[in-house]
Formats: C-alpha cells, structure tokens, sequence
C-alpha cells in the first residue's frame, strides 16, 4: 500500500497494489508509482531508497574509553561510598 496525495482533492488517500496503474524505474534509488485518486484523479508517488532516512553522519558513535572509563570509575566509587535503596519513604507507604 502508498499513500497517495491528490493535488486536485487536496487530501491524502491509500493506494493498495491492485490500484497500481504503472511502475518506472527513473533513476536508480528513485521509483515512480502511478495510480488515481479515489474520484479519479491522476497522481504519481515517488518512492525507493533515495526517499528512506539514512543515519545521519554529523551524529559519531558512542564516547570513547579514555571518557568512558574514568566516568565507570567514579561510579563504582560512589557505590561504594553511598547506598542505593530503591525503597519508598515511609510517608510514602500506605497501612
């Protein structure tokens, strides 16, 4: 299934595979679906793998060890110093 903006109508419908009018291969990465409107309309979507999200490649990966390991030393620190209790309050339980 597409979805399918007519222009004309102004609104956005499904398109289901029996609809498919035609299918061209334009460029590589680029496919063009063509197919009508529920009134009628002609309309074309453009899909493939030049309209997929890719990872962005401004984002790096996770930090490297020379941070990575003073920050885990520190916390095994503090574990040991203070405890870690995920019990409630007593003002918190209810009798």
């Amino acid at each position: 299934m597409f979805v399918l903006y007519c222009a004309v109508c102004d609104r956005r419908t499904l398109l289901g595979v029996d609809e498919v009018d035609w299918v061209e291969n334009l460029t590589r990465g680029v496919i063009s679906v063509s197919g009508h409107c529920p009134l009628g309309h002609d309309a074309v979507i453009l899909t493939g793998d030049a309209f997929t999200p890719h990872a962005d490649p401004r984002c790096f990966g996770p930090a490297p060890r020379v941070w990575t390991k003073p920050v885990n030393r520190l916390r095994g620190w503090l574990r040991t110093r203070f405890e870690m209790s995920r019990d409630l309050p007593g003002p918190f339980y209810r009798f």
